[in-house]
């Protein structure tokens, strides 16, 4: 007997295709394009540290907490408790409901890492 396995069928719905502006392309290349998505949020991180005043040492090692609860579900509530004891989040800013606030979690664990390229580029 012959062991038929199915062949993965393709999507009919395709994602929309997008133009591509030829002058985006060359500004790019020639070091000219508007600032990456990334870029557009270190920017806005570094003003946040800067308004605030938050020590950027601390705003890395709640992303670090924020990643290790990622990775150890258990490591959560020290990962919340970090978060506030730092003054990076408030009591009231916590999450209410039952669970773990992945959002929350990736949101820290990006500004922490975003912070240490902040650091590393001499701007904090």
């Amino acid at each position: 007997m012959t062991n038929i396995v199915p062949t993965p069928q393709k999507n009919p719905i395709s994602a929309p295709q997008q133009g591509v502006d030829n002058a985006d392309v060359m500004n790019q290349m020639k070091g000219k394009s508007k600032p990456e998505p990334v870029q557009q949020a270190k920017e806005r991180l570094l003003k946040i540290i800067k308004q605030v005043g938050l020590d950027p040492q601390k705003v890395i090692q709640a992303g670090k907490y924020a990643e290790s609860a990622l990775k150890r579900p258990e490591m959560y509530q020290m990962a919340l408790d970090n978060a506030v004891k730092a003054g990076l989040l408030t009591p009231d800013q916590l999450p209410k409901g039952p669970g773990i606030d992945f959002q929350l979690l990736g949101n820290g664990l990006t500004a922490g890492r975003l912070t240490e390229e902040l650091v590393k580029e001499g701007k904090l």
